[in-house]
């Protein structure tokens, strides 16, 4: 059985880099930097304490470059302004905010148009409000749509059922824990689907193997074979 390896910091100048170390039947060191920003690193069992701390310290400007290269690819969003003629994203595509006086706080898709009505027009904060829920409804539907689409072939390769949940995040697209929780950012309704789908199969995987192995990605290009072009188009995407 997997275990879930053992949480440590590794402190390179003034920088401290969180880690978790996983001891196993193995005969070299082997580092891995995910695109999620995680560090996992493989020891071997026969290792000392001192031996293992040394061969670490000297991996560390390795690692901080690597983990600095990942941020790349996850700019800062561009804070909206919330008025007519600004571009949302949606699955992918863009369109343009109308916003228009109205009682009901609607939103809706119309042609190339994200509509909203509001009864102040220039009311930014309940424009923003109204948007974002119109972006959180959309996300638990095609979330809860596509995980179930997605599980349908995982669980044939031994993938407990997870929970899911939605909330904002700043860094990742998705999360999983051990206790079989399973995380998704709400901002990735706003990529195209087949993006989607390989988030949430990476995070089924994780619910088999806790770590970024060659076992987990074995099991992610079974379940999906082509995740590596699945994950160049999302990487052009913003996490915001």
């Amino acid at each position: 059985m997997k275990t879930e390896g053992e949480s440590r910091t590794l402190v390179y100048g003034k920088r401290e880099i969180p880690y978790r170390l996983y001891r196993a039947k193995r005969k070299r060191l082997r580092i891995v930097v995910s695109p999620e920003l995680e560090v996992d690193i493989y020891a071997p069992n026969s290792a000392s304490e001192e031996h293992l701390l040394h061969a670490i310290q000297k991996k560390a400007p390795w690692i901080a470059r690597t983990l600095d290269k990942q941020k790349s690819y996850h700019p800062l969003p561009t804070p909206k302004n919330y008025v007519s003629g600004e571009t949302f994203v949606y699955l992918g595509r863009q369109y343009r905010l109308k916003i228009e006086r109205g009682s009901n706080d609607a939103v809706k898709l119309r042609g190339p148009f994200l509509w909203v009505w509001v009864d102040d027009e220039k009311d930014v904060e309940h424009i923003r409000k109204a948007v974002n829920l119109w972006y959180r409804k959309r996300a638990h539907e095609i979330f809860n749509r596509y995980s179930k689409r997605c599980y349908e072939i995982a669980s044939r390769h031994g993938v407990p059922e997870p929970l899911l949940f939605i909330r904002e995040m700043r860094k990742r697209w998705g999360s999983c824990s051990s206790a079989g929780r399973i995380t998704l950012n709400v901002n990735l309704v706003k990529v195209p689907v087949h993006c989607i789908e390989y988030v949430i199969f990476h995070e089924l995987c994780h619910m088999k193997h806790h770590n970024h192995s060659k076992a987990f990605y074995s099991l992610l290009t079974r379940c999906l074979p082509d995740w590596r072009k699945r994950k160049e188009t999302l990487d052009k995407f913003k996490i915001s």
